[in-house]
Protein backbone atom coordinates (compact mmCIF):
# COMPACT_ATOMS: atom_id res chain seq x y z
CA UNK A 1 0.00 0.00 0.00
CA UNK A 2 2.78 2.38 0.95
CA UNK A 3 4.57 1.60 -2.33
CA UNK A 4 1.39 2.32 -4.32
CA UNK A 5 0.99 5.69 -2.66
CA UNK A 6 4.66 6.52 -3.21
CA UNK A 7 4.48 5.66 -6.92
CA UNK A 8 1.27 7.63 -7.36
CA UNK A 9 2.73 10.63 -5.54
CA UNK A 10 5.90 10.50 -7.61
CA UNK A 11 3.96 10.26 -10.86
CA UNK A 12 1.66 13.09 -9.87
CA UNK A 13 4.63 15.28 -8.93
CA UNK A 14 6.25 14.71 -12.34
CA UNK A 15 3.01 15.52 -14.16
CA UNK A 16 2.43 18.68 -12.16
CA UNK A 17 6.05 19.75 -12.61
CA UNK A 18 5.82 19.43 -16.38
CA UNK A 19 2.47 21.21 -16.49
CA UNK A 20 3.80 24.03 -14.33
CA UNK A 21 6.38 24.83 -16.98
CA UNK A 22 4.01 25.03 -19.92
CA UNK A 23 2.63 28.35 -21.10
CA UNK A 24 -1.15 28.59 -21.12
CA UNK A 25 -2.98 30.16 -24.05
CA UNK A 26 -3.68 33.17 -21.82
CA UNK A 27 0.02 33.54 -21.00
CA UNK A 28 0.92 33.37 -24.68
CA UNK A 29 -1.61 36.11 -25.42
CA UNK A 30 -0.33 38.18 -22.51
CA UNK A 31 3.25 38.00 -23.79
CA UNK A 32 2.26 39.08 -27.32
CA UNK A 33 -0.14 41.79 -26.17
CA UNK A 34 2.35 43.20 -23.67
CA UNK A 35 5.03 43.36 -26.35
CA UNK A 36 2.77 45.32 -28.67
CA UNK A 37 1.54 47.62 -25.92
CA UNK A 38 5.08 48.42 -24.82
CA UNK A 39 6.34 48.78 -28.40
CA UNK A 40 3.71 51.48 -28.92
CA UNK A 41 4.96 53.39 -25.86
CA UNK A 42 8.65 53.78 -26.75
CA UNK A 43 10.31 57.14 -26.13
CA UNK A 44 11.18 58.83 -28.35
CA UNK A 45 8.24 57.66 -30.45
CA UNK A 46 8.87 55.41 -33.45
CA UNK A 47 8.24 56.57 -37.01
CA UNK A 48 7.88 52.90 -37.90
CA UNK A 49 7.00 50.11 -35.49
CA UNK A 50 5.20 46.95 -36.51
CA UNK A 51 3.13 44.47 -34.57
CA UNK A 52 4.61 41.30 -33.22
CA UNK A 53 2.57 38.15 -33.79
CA UNK A 54 2.83 34.65 -32.37
CA UNK A 55 4.78 32.10 -34.40
CA UNK A 56 4.55 28.37 -33.71
CA UNK A 57 7.84 27.58 -35.40
CA UNK A 58 9.65 29.91 -33.02
CA UNK A 59 7.70 28.41 -30.14
CA UNK A 60 8.98 24.94 -31.04
CA UNK A 61 12.56 26.19 -31.15
CA UNK A 62 12.13 27.90 -27.78
CA UNK A 63 10.47 24.82 -26.29
CA UNK A 64 13.24 22.50 -27.39
CA UNK A 65 15.89 24.73 -25.86
CA UNK A 66 13.99 25.54 -22.65
CA UNK A 67 13.76 21.80 -21.89
CA UNK A 68 17.55 21.66 -21.59
CA UNK A 69 17.42 23.91 -18.49
CA UNK A 70 20.55 25.86 -19.44
CA UNK A 71 21.05 29.37 -18.11
CA UNK A 72 22.64 30.67 -21.29
CA UNK A 73 21.57 31.55 -24.82
CA UNK A 74 20.90 28.98 -27.49
CA UNK A 75 24.20 28.57 -29.39
CA UNK A 76 22.26 28.15 -32.65
CA UNK A 77 20.70 31.63 -32.53
CA UNK A 78 23.07 33.24 -35.00
CA UNK A 79 22.69 30.40 -37.48
CA UNK A 80 18.90 30.67 -37.20
CA UNK A 81 19.10 34.49 -37.36
CA UNK A 82 16.93 34.76 -34.25
CA UNK A 83 17.00 36.94 -31.17
CA UNK A 84 16.29 35.57 -27.69
CA UNK A 85 15.28 36.79 -24.23
CA UNK A 86 15.41 34.64 -21.09
CA UNK A 87 13.66 34.89 -17.72
CA UNK A 88 13.63 32.59 -14.70
CA UNK A 89 11.66 32.53 -11.47
CA UNK A 90 11.30 30.20 -8.51
CA UNK A 91 7.79 31.34 -7.61
CA UNK A 92 4.53 31.44 -9.52
CA UNK A 93 5.24 32.40 -13.14
CA UNK A 94 4.02 35.85 -14.16
CA UNK A 95 4.12 36.62 -17.90
CA UNK A 96 3.39 40.31 -17.37
CA UNK A 97 6.24 40.73 -14.93
CA UNK A 98 8.67 38.97 -17.26
CA UNK A 99 7.93 41.34 -20.14
CA UNK A 100 7.89 44.42 -17.91
CA UNK A 101 11.25 43.39 -16.48
CA UNK A 102 12.80 43.25 -19.94
CA UNK A 103 11.19 46.54 -20.97
CA UNK A 104 12.37 48.21 -17.75
CA UNK A 105 15.91 48.25 -19.10
CA UNK A 106 14.90 51.31 -21.12
CA UNK A 107 15.80 53.52 -18.15
CA UNK A 108 19.48 52.75 -18.78
CA UNK A 109 19.35 52.98 -22.57
CA UNK A 110 20.37 56.26 -24.26
CA UNK A 111 18.49 56.25 -27.56
CA UNK A 112 20.16 59.33 -29.03
CA UNK A 113 23.63 57.87 -28.60
CA UNK A 114 22.53 54.24 -28.90
CA UNK A 115 24.40 53.55 -25.70
CA UNK A 116 24.05 51.45 -22.56
CA UNK A 117 26.56 51.62 -19.66
CA UNK A 118 28.82 48.59 -19.42
CA UNK A 119 27.54 47.77 -15.94
CA UNK A 120 23.91 47.85 -17.09
CA UNK A 121 21.73 45.61 -19.24
CA UNK A 122 19.74 46.99 -22.20
CA UNK A 123 19.71 44.15 -24.73
CA UNK A 124 16.40 42.65 -23.63
CA UNK A 125 14.70 46.02 -24.06
CA UNK A 126 16.21 46.74 -27.48
CA UNK A 127 15.19 43.30 -28.76
CA UNK A 128 11.65 43.81 -27.47
CA UNK A 129 11.28 47.09 -29.38
CA UNK A 130 13.34 46.20 -32.46
CA UNK A 131 11.07 47.49 -35.22
CA UNK A 132 11.98 44.83 -37.78
CA UNK A 133 11.30 41.93 -35.41
CA UNK A 134 7.69 40.96 -36.09
CA UNK A 135 7.34 37.38 -34.83
CA UNK A 136 7.76 35.82 -31.43
CA UNK A 137 7.49 32.33 -30.00
CA UNK A 138 7.96 31.51 -26.34
CA UNK A 139 8.04 28.44 -24.14
CA UNK A 140 8.60 27.74 -20.47
CA UNK A 141 9.93 24.69 -18.69
CA UNK A 142 9.96 23.66 -15.04
CA UNK A 143 13.56 22.83 -14.11
CA UNK A 144 14.64 20.94 -11.00
CA UNK A 145 17.99 22.66 -11.43
CA UNK A 146 19.49 25.15 -13.86
CA UNK A 147 23.03 24.60 -14.99
CA UNK A 148 24.90 27.84 -14.50
CA UNK A 149 22.50 29.21 -11.90
CA UNK A 150 21.94 28.36 -8.25
CA UNK A 151 18.18 27.91 -8.68
CA UNK A 152 16.14 24.82 -7.90
CA UNK A 153 12.60 24.02 -9.01
CA UNK A 154 12.39 27.14 -11.14
CA UNK A 155 10.46 28.00 -14.30
CA UNK A 156 12.61 29.04 -17.26
CA UNK A 157 11.03 31.24 -19.94
CA UNK A 158 12.59 31.41 -23.41
CA UNK A 159 11.30 33.88 -26.03
CA UNK A 160 12.70 33.76 -29.57
CA UNK A 161 12.30 36.62 -32.06
CA UNK A 162 12.46 36.81 -35.85
CA UNK A 163 14.02 38.59 -37.59
CA UNK A 164 16.69 39.06 -34.94
CA UNK A 165 17.52 42.45 -33.46
CA UNK A 166 20.47 44.04 -31.67
CA UNK A 167 22.65 44.62 -34.72
CA UNK A 168 25.87 46.40 -33.90
CA UNK A 169 25.76 50.12 -34.59
CA UNK A 170 22.00 50.17 -35.26
CA UNK A 171 19.22 51.68 -33.17
CA UNK A 172 16.19 49.47 -32.46
CA UNK A 173 13.89 51.80 -34.43
CA UNK A 174 13.82 55.16 -36.22
CA UNK A 175 12.37 57.97 -34.15
CA UNK A 176 9.73 60.33 -35.49
CA UNK A 177 5.99 60.99 -35.62
CA UNK A 178 4.22 57.68 -34.91
CA UNK A 179 3.37 55.81 -38.12
CA UNK A 180 4.88 58.55 -40.28
CA UNK A 181 6.99 55.98 -42.12
CA UNK A 182 4.64 53.02 -42.40
CA UNK A 183 5.44 51.01 -45.57
CA UNK A 184 2.84 50.32 -48.24
CA UNK A 185 2.23 46.78 -46.96
CA UNK A 186 1.46 48.10 -43.45
CA UNK A 187 -0.62 51.21 -44.21
CA UNK A 188 -2.85 51.33 -41.12
CA UNK A 189 -1.81 53.11 -37.92
CA UNK A 190 -3.14 51.27 -34.87
CA UNK A 191 -2.08 52.51 -31.46
CA UNK A 192 1.09 54.04 -32.95
CA UNK A 193 1.96 50.77 -34.69
CA UNK A 194 1.96 50.11 -38.44
CA UNK A 195 -0.32 47.20 -39.36
CA UNK A 196 -1.81 45.60 -42.46
CA UNK A 197 -5.46 46.29 -43.16
CA UNK A 198 -6.51 42.69 -42.47
CA UNK A 199 -3.95 41.70 -39.82
CA UNK A 200 -5.35 39.26 -37.26
CA UNK A 201 -5.42 40.20 -33.60
CA UNK A 202 -1.96 39.93 -31.98
CA UNK A 203 -3.18 37.37 -29.46
CA UNK A 204 -4.30 35.01 -32.22
CA UNK A 205 -1.83 32.40 -33.27
CA UNK A 206 -1.03 32.44 -36.99
CA UNK A 207 -0.88 29.14 -38.80
CA UNK A 208 2.86 29.24 -39.29
CA UNK A 209 4.24 26.26 -41.18
CA UNK A 210 7.21 28.10 -42.66
CA UNK A 211 10.56 26.56 -41.84
CA UNK A 212 13.01 29.05 -40.35
CA UNK A 213 15.75 27.64 -42.53
CA UNK A 214 13.78 28.75 -45.60
CA UNK A 215 13.32 32.31 -44.39
CA UNK A 216 15.42 35.10 -45.92
CA UNK A 217 18.75 35.23 -44.16
CA UNK A 218 19.89 38.35 -42.38
CA UNK A 219 23.61 39.22 -42.16
CA UNK A 220 25.44 37.67 -39.22
CA UNK A 221 26.46 40.22 -36.63
CA UNK A 222 27.99 40.56 -33.23
CA UNK A 223 26.20 42.75 -30.73
CA UNK A 224 28.20 45.16 -28.65
CA UNK A 225 28.88 43.92 -25.10
CA UNK A 226 26.46 46.35 -23.51
CA UNK A 227 23.75 45.44 -25.99
CA UNK A 228 23.98 41.69 -25.37
CA UNK A 229 21.70 40.55 -22.53
CA UNK A 230 23.02 38.21 -19.88
CA UNK A 231 20.79 35.74 -18.08
CA UNK A 232 18.86 37.70 -15.49
CA UNK A 233 17.47 36.45 -12.23
CA UNK A 234 16.74 37.37 -8.67
CA UNK A 235 16.22 35.31 -5.55
CA UNK A 236 12.81 36.33 -4.30
CA UNK A 237 9.97 34.99 -2.15
CA UNK A 238 8.17 31.92 -3.47
CA UNK A 239 5.36 33.97 -4.98
CA UNK A 240 7.65 36.40 -6.80
CA UNK A 241 9.45 35.32 -9.98
CA UNK A 242 12.98 36.35 -10.72
CA UNK A 243 14.19 37.41 -14.12
CA UNK A 244 16.94 36.12 -16.49
CA UNK A 245 18.42 37.38 -19.77
CA UNK A 246 20.75 36.30 -22.59
CA UNK A 247 21.63 36.96 -26.31
CA UNK A 248 18.70 38.38 -25.33
CA UNK A 249 18.95 37.12 -21.74
CA UNK A 250 19.33 39.15 -18.57
CA UNK A 251 20.34 38.72 -14.95
CA UNK A 252 19.74 41.10 -12.10
CA UNK A 253 22.69 42.03 -9.90
CA UNK A 254 22.79 38.97 -7.67
CA UNK A 255 26.34 37.86 -8.34
CA UNK A 256 25.09 35.05 -10.57
CA UNK A 257 27.08 34.39 -13.72
CA UNK A 258 25.84 32.58 -16.82
CA UNK A 259 27.71 29.49 -17.92
CA UNK A 260 27.30 26.87 -20.62
CA UNK A 261 25.26 23.81 -19.76
CA UNK A 262 24.74 20.43 -21.35
CA UNK A 263 21.11 20.48 -20.24
CA UNK A 264 18.64 17.63 -19.89
CA UNK A 265 16.80 15.85 -22.68
CA UNK A 266 13.02 15.98 -22.93
CA UNK A 267 13.00 12.36 -24.11
CA UNK A 268 14.40 11.08 -20.82
CA UNK A 269 11.87 13.11 -18.81
CA UNK A 270 8.94 11.82 -20.85
CA UNK A 271 10.13 8.20 -20.72
CA UNK A 272 10.51 8.46 -16.94
CA UNK A 273 7.02 9.91 -16.68
CA UNK A 274 5.52 7.12 -18.78
CA UNK A 275 7.30 4.51 -16.69
CA UNK A 276 5.89 5.94 -13.47
CA UNK A 277 2.39 6.16 -14.88
CA UNK A 278 2.64 2.57 -16.20
CA UNK A 279 3.80 1.22 -12.85
CA UNK A 280 1.02 3.07 -11.06
CA UNK A 281 -1.60 1.56 -13.39
CA UNK A 282 -0.22 -1.97 -13.03
CA UNK A 283 -0.03 -1.83 -9.27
Amino acid sequence: MYWDVALWSAGLWVILSLAAGQLTEQEKSTIVDMHNKLRSQVQPSAAFMQKIVWDETLRLVAESYAAKCIWDHNPELEELTMGENLFVGTGRFNATKATLNWFGENVDYDYENNYCPEDKMCGHYTQMVWADSNRIGCASHFCDTLEGLQFEKATLLVCDYFPQGNFEGQKPYESGEPCSKCPDNLPVCENKICVAENLFHPSEEPDSTEDLTDLPERPHTTTRPHMTPRPHTTTEPADTPGEPTHVHVKIEDTGMEKTKNHGSKMESVLSHLLMLIGLALVL
